[in-house]
């Protein structure tokens, strides 16, 4: 079955189950990497706010021999856990007063993007992007998030720099770092899968923990591995960008001491590999390309390059900065239609080098 012909399907039982107190449509939304996915939307009369729920997963799940019942119960489930209980204060977003402290970036690929980044405030770092997005407190739903455009600048009247300026200052607050070992990642993993097979039989922190190290054993025995490290965030959203993180990656290489690879595992996270003179820069980039083509969902690759942050060039700093500098625009990823031309060309070169944006290098290289 077509995915079209699939979603026409769904949209029909859905509006069975929902009745007439809702409208149920058909939407296809253009993620990162210019991947569209194919939704449904429920709009329920007296609410702002509409759960958006995407079935290309669910679609392929149908056509590899699962049930429409069983899938429709997994809809109906995402459904009654996403709606909302009520209306959201949209005010806030119309004030940029009152969201600055919400503001956040995050990291794309920059060649896959380039239809959205003529749309949105961005700024160049390495051959990735760094892209805004307001994180909507107070919705009952961790990750909601929206992502900011150009026009959204104009509407509050502010540049790209102060958006920026406002993003360093909160994300990391909002973001918290975190770096865990390989290991520890997957205990994670085993310990979350452990929780949602037992369901609330078993919330013993300890048994969990030593159950999963057990499997995790058993899967791998004693066969050494290489030093593998996952660096996020808490929230597990949107974590590479934590590589901008003033400071955090010349601590890294402090705590390694050594240099060391980071891999783009997705826009969500990155692994860190330490330098131990063992590693061959182009086997890892054959593991990344591997890796994303098979393992990573299309819309949440980051890129296919290796990076390399070296111990040496550790200044103290060693954080991504943003600011005004003199470097000449074209190399600045200023973003298109930033501020009005003056009729005097010298007045335009000045405006557009008082609101020129850079995030310098923070000592962190492409390889690979």
């Amino acid at each position: 079955m077509e995915i079209m012909e699939f979603c026409k399907k769904v949209k029909k039982s859905l509006g069975i189950y929902i009745g007439s107190g809702a409208s149920v449509n058909i939407k296809q939304v253009m993620k990162n990497n210019g991947i569209v996915l194919h939704s449904i939307m429920v709009t329920e009369k007296e609410r702002n706010v509409s759960p958006t729920i995407y079935l290309d997963g669910l679609h392929e799940a149908y056509e590899e021999g699962e049930t429409f019942s069983k899938v429709m119960e997994e809809i109906l489930q995402i459904y009654e856990e996403s709606r909302m209980k009520k209306n959201m204060d949209m005010d806030f977003f119309l004030d940029y007063g009152r969201m600055a402290g919400q503001v956040v970036y995050k990291l794309i690929r920059y060649e896959s993007n380039r239809e959205l980044l003529s749309q949105v405030p961005y700024v160049r770092f390495l051959d990735m992007a760094v892209v805004f997005y307001c994180h909507v407190p107070g919705t009952g739903m961790d990750n909601a998030t929206i992502l900011i455009y150009n026009s959204h600048l104009e509407l509050w009247g502010i540049t790209k720099e102060r958006l920026c300026r406002d993003a360093q200052k909160n994300t990391r607050r909002i973001l918290p770092p975190r770096l865990l070992s390989i290991e520890e990642m997957m205990k994670e993993i085993f310990v979350q899968d452990l929780r949602q097979k037992c369901g609330e039989s078993k919330d013993d922190e300890e048994w969990l923990a030593q159950t999963a190290g057990r499997i995790m054993d058993s899967l791998v025995g004693d066969v050494p591995r290489p030093a593998m490290y996952v660096l996020g965030n808490k929230r597990k959203l949107f974590g590479a960008a934590v590589i901008l993180y003033e400071g955090i990656l010349g601590e890294i290489a402090e705590a390694f001491g050594c240099g060391y690879f980071l891999l783009p595992s997705s826009v969500h996270e990155v692994i860190l590999i330490p330098d131990d003179n063992r590693h061959n820069p182009e086997e890892l980039w054959n593991m990344v390309c591997e890796i994303n083509a098979t393992q990573v969902a299309p819309e949440d690759v980051l890129t296919d390059s290796v990076y390399y942050f070296s111990r040496r060039d550790f200044s103290g700093k060693g954080g991504a900065v943003c600011g005004s500098g003199e470097k000449s625009p074209g190399k600045s990823g200023a973003a298109p239609g930033s501020g009005k031309k003056d009729t005097g060309k010298k007045n335009a070169e000045d405006k557009a080098a008082k609101e020129n944006i850079l995030w310098e290098n923070n000592g962190l290289e492409k390889i690979f």
